[in-house]
């Protein structure tokens, strides 16, 4: 029994240092828009010895690709939450584009992070990617979109959001109400009439809650 609990408690504290180091990564990337950091830097953000970097990661990449891939897949699971319980394609969609771009605005932090890595990510098995396109995929076999290639729909979905993400952070005067008529033009682009798709993405946006406590124990990132 003592046994046991030992190796519990050891489990703890290495899920416990792993979850630092994340979330270091993560402050690093949205205060400095890059990567360029050493792993000292990274492991003094995080508040643990030099050696415990390399029990958990191989190199700085892996971590910040993992840093970035926690972050996105909480973020997906919010907006899965969000869109519990509805039955419209195209409203799913909306949200995730609404959604996605109010971070320029009430998460400016969060919204670096994907303009700057979101692309590198578009053909990933976690995060933000695989659910949009599983989402385009469903509204094409119901009929709501109109979408031969579904993979080439999420290049548009997503180029548009990020491009919005960039533009926004840039200082480019754009608005929360200018997100809602992006995903209204993004939803025509995908077939849905333009007088429902203005609808669809003019409705009452559901509140974002966390998922989760955030991978640093605070404010994400």
């Amino acid at each position: 029994m003592a046994e046991a609990q030992e190796v519990g408690r050891a489990d703890r504290r290495r899920a416990r240092t792993r979850a630092a180091l994340i979330g270091a990564a993560q402050r690093i990337l949205a205060e400095r828009g890059s990567t360029e950091a050493a792993v000292l830097d990274i492991t003094d953000e995080a508040d643990v010895g030099l050696g415990s970097f390399y029990n958990h990661f191989t190199t700085k990449a892996e971590l910040f690709d993992e840093a970035v891939l926690d972050l996105l897949s909480d973020f997906g699971a919010a907006l899965d939450e969000m869109c519990a319980g509805m039955d419209d394609p195209a409203e799913v969609v909306a949200v995730g584009i609404r959604s996605t771009c109010r971070l320029a605005g009430s998460r400016p932090e969060v919204a670096r992070i994907l303009a700057l890595s979101g692309p590198r990510f578009l053909i990933a098995d976690r995060g933000l990617a695989p659910q949009a396109l599983r989402d385009i995929r469903r509204g094409a076999e119901t009929g709501r979109f109109a979408v031969p290639n579904p993979r080439l729909a999420l290049a548009l979905l997503a180029g548009s959001v990020l491009a919005y993400l960039q533009m926004r952070l840039s200082g480019n005067q754009l608005t929360d109400d200018d997100a809602d008529d992006l995903a209204a033009t993004v939803l025509t682009t995908l077939g849905v009439p333009a007088q429902s798709a203005v609808d669809v993405a003019h409705r009452s946006l559901p509140v974002l809650a966390a998922h989760r406590e955030p991978t640093n124990g605070g404010e994400l990132p």
